[in-house]
C-alpha cells in the first residue's frame, strides 16, 4: 500500500470522525495516521496484504474507524467486519515472494 493511499485514509478516517483534516489537531492526525500504519501492518501480519484498490481502501477506512471507537470497549469486532475481514483473507491475490524455494 502505497503513502499516498495512506495519505487519503487518513483523510477518510478524519471524515468519518466528523473531524475536517484542516482543523483537526496535528496531534490527532499523527495519532490516527500511526493507526492506520498500525492496521495495514497487523492485517499484513495476518495474511491481508492490502492493495490501494477502492474496496482495500474502504475496509481499512472501516477497520481503523472501529479500532479507534471501541478501544475502551468490551467486545468483539461486528459481524458485518469480522466476515468482511475473513473474505478479504479468504480471497487474498497471490504473491509470489510467498511460496519457499521447495515449492514447486
Amino acid at each position: 500500500m502505497t503513502q499516498d493511499t495512506k495519505a487519503t485514509a487518513l483523510r477518510m478516517v478524519l471524515s468519518r470522525l466528523n473531524r475536517l483534516s484542516a482543523t483537526a489537531p496535528d496531534e490527532l492526525k499523527e495519532y490516527l495516521s500511526a493507526r492506520v500504519d498500525a492496521a495495514v501492518a497487523e492485517l499484513d501480519r495476518t495474511g491481508i496484504h492490502l492493495t490501494d484498490g477502492p474496496e482495500d481502501l474502504i475496509f481499512l477506512v472501516d477497520f481503523v474507524v472501529w479500532q479507534y471507537q471501541n478501544r475502551d470497549k468490551p467486545g468483539s469486532m461486528p459481524d458485518w467486519l469480522r466476515l468482511r475481514r475473513r473474505e478479504r483473507w479468504l480471497t487474498q491475490p497471490f504473491r509470489p515472494e510467498e511460496v519457499s524455494a521447495g515449492d514447486p
